[in-house]
């Protein structure tokens, strides 16, 4: 232990800032994903900065950095830019830096606008003009579309339309371009859609309908007790219809979780109920790990506050003299990492 000890103090002298949480944000650079994108329509190159709000030391690089996509992007078409594929092409780039990158979201969907300044509007209003009946209409267009928004089937998602909407939603599309953004999501869907025949506007109206998608959940057969864990004895699973932004726990993943407070019986499992399980307690000796290029080194420390898996936490050594951070691990151990430069590594999204 005398020769350990030295040994792993030195390490941590390479990194004099030792993954202090203030520190952290700085060095990040956070990609927040638009859900859904309308370029221009003489937008002939993509780039990130046309998908994403970027902040960070590398903004500048990531704004002009160019975006590949399998499939042309076309007015009045989604697209679907897989999350997956950004990463692989972040990870790619040059002078690029994905190891400080954060990104939040999901898949993008891309389409392209019609240049509205060649595009008259119809002094019209559209429940004047006489519109085909022929072809299919707008409802099915709209259920087409929200469909593949949200990764579903007609037999897994009700979608409930207002009756003062009929007159719209029985608009004929055929022959026509038809338009569709999400503006909204929450308990109710709100949709802008422009339907364009040749190069006049007949339809541009907001629609707003209630959108359910049936979802697997998990529910409480009996009392649970706040900071008891989630099992197979105490809960149920079923399915039932909710809204897509229903903030549901995963029903898989919450099994282990803990309550973060007493759950009556039938309770639907939310993500907001429950918590990763303390797995390293305060005033707890660990191990640690302090791994540098090819050197390793394992020592025994003091846990100087609780943590969950791949928290941060801070640490000190047994004689209570030098005080480090650490990432959690596993049940009693954390890992110290350093890059090939000696300056530690840690994630940003645990706590200092």
């Amino acid at each position: 232990m005398k020769l350990i000890l030295p040994i792993l103090l030195a390490l941590l002298t390479l990194a004099p800032t030792m993954a202090r949480g203030d520190d952290a944000p700085g060095q990040v650079t956070e990609v927040r994903l638009r859900s859904t994108v309308r370029v221009a329509a003489d937008n002939t190159g993509l780039t990130l900065g046309d998908l994403a709000r970027i902040e960070g030391p590398q903004a500048v690089a990531l704004q002009s950095l160019a975006i590949t996509i399998e499939k042309p992007i076309a007015t009045g078409q989604w697209t679907t830019l897989g999350l997956e594929s950004l990463r692989t092409q972040l990870k790619s780039a040059q002078n690029i830096n994905f190891g400080a990158i954060i990104m939040h979201g999901g898949d993008v969907q891309i389409t392209r606008m019609i240049d509205r300044q060649a595009v008259p509007v119809d002094p019209q209003p559209a429940e004047n003009k006489t519109l085909r009946n022929d072809g299919p209409k707008l409802q099915s267009f709209i259920e087409r579309w929200v469909y593949a928004r949200l990764q579903s089937n007609p037999e897994g998602t009700r979608l409930n339309f207002n009756e003062r909407d009929r007159a719209m939603l029985d608009t004929p599309t055929q022959g026509r371009v038809v338009e569709i953004r999400e503006l909204g999501r929450s308990d109710m869907m709100a949709l802008g859609i422009v339907v364009y025949e040749q190069e006049r506007i007949v339809l541009e109206r907001t629609i707003r309908f209630q959108a359910l998608v049936e979802r697997p959940v998990r529910v409480t057969v009996a009392q649970i007790k706040r900071g008891t864990p989630i099992s197979i004895e105490s809960t149920r699973t079923e399915r039932r219809w909710l809204p897509t932004t229903e903030p549901i726990a995963d029903p898989d993943a919450s099994l282990g979780k803990v309550t973060v407070s007493t759950l009556d019986p039938g309770t639907m499992l939310l993500a907001s109920m429950l918590e990763a399980p303390i797995i390293v307690e305060r005033g707890q000796i660990v191990s640690a790990r302090s791994i540098a290029g090819s050197v390793s080194v394992s020592l025994r420390v003091r846990a100087r506050q609780d943590g969950r898996m791949g928290e941060v936490i801070e640490l000190e050594s047994r004689d209570r003299q030098q005080k480090f951070h650490a990432r959690v691990a596993g049940p009693g151990r954390v890992v110290i990492m350093h890059d090939a430069a000696g300056s530690e590594r840690t994630a940003h999204n645990g706590r200092p």
